[in-house]
């Protein structure tokens, strides 16, 4: 576990920014609901289900959240089918899973205030709750919350501010897992970022076009955005 949340996972408290730190046991408990990628929709490589509206592409605040240059295959997207982890009305709809190597670099989908982080749990070991993540929220109020992400991964610390694509992590395997992958969501204003609340439509400036979401079985490659001072 991190050395800021050696009692529990740390996290903002109340407006007047006072950390409190969540028990274990009842941090574990919010980890299981968080997130589980155990089941993809069924039909890989079908669009998206237009369960938006999505914000407009060409004037969206996120990038993908990988290093330009790079692409990775989009393998569970939003609102499917009943049952999978990211099912219409559930707490992970507008979740994204992107397949990836362990160790693969990860950078801020948007810029913001690293608000949790928790990196002590092992890859591999399939149970619930044992995820690792760092969450980053954002000038607005949302939270940006990037799972799974391997043992010792985190490369921010907890208040630190980042900006749009600096590294923050290293992909992983931790927890309930169906393999090393990034499960990327961003959740609304208004609540803790460990509170999943299904999460939000998000379309990315910097890859193609995604009117209805990103489609499941599709290689998605990160581009060059507006100030990144990067290569094609």
């Amino acid at each position: 576990m991190t050395e800021e949340s050696n009692s529990g996972i740390k996290i903002p408290a109340d407006t007047i920014g006072r950390p409190k730190y969540v028990n274990q046991a009842v941090a574990l408990i919010l980890a299981s609901l968080l997130v589980g990628c155990g089941g993809g929709s069924g039909s890989p490589g079908s669009a998206a289900v237009s369960c938006g509206p999505y914000p407009e592409q060409t004037t969206s605040l996120y990038i993908l959240p990988y290093e330009v240059g790079t692409g990775h295959r989009m393998v569970h997207g939003n609102c499917t089918a009943p049952g999978t982890s990211h099912q219409t009305g559930g707490t992970r709809q507008y979740a994204y899973d992107f397949e990836m190597p362990i160790g693969t670099i990860l950078i801020a989908a948007r810029s913001g205030e690293v608000s949790a982080v928790e990196q002590s749990n092992m890859d591999g070991t399939r149970v619930p709750g044992e995820e690792n993540f760092v969450m980053i929220t954002h000038d607005d109020g949302t939270h940006g919350r990037y799972f799974h992400i391997t043992q010792n991964g985190s490369m921010v610390t907890l208040g630190q501010m980042v900006n749009q694509g600096d590294p923050i992590a290293l992909s992983g395997d931790s927890g309930e897992s169906h393999g090393p992958h990034l499960h990327f969501v961003v959740e609304p204003a208004g609540q803790s970022p460990l509170v999943p609340r299904g999460g939000t439509p998000v379309t990315f400036l910097n890859t193609g076009p995604h009117p209805n979401g990103l489609r499941e079985g599709t290689v998605y490659a990160a581009g060059p955005y507006p100030g990144c001072n990067c290569a094609p």
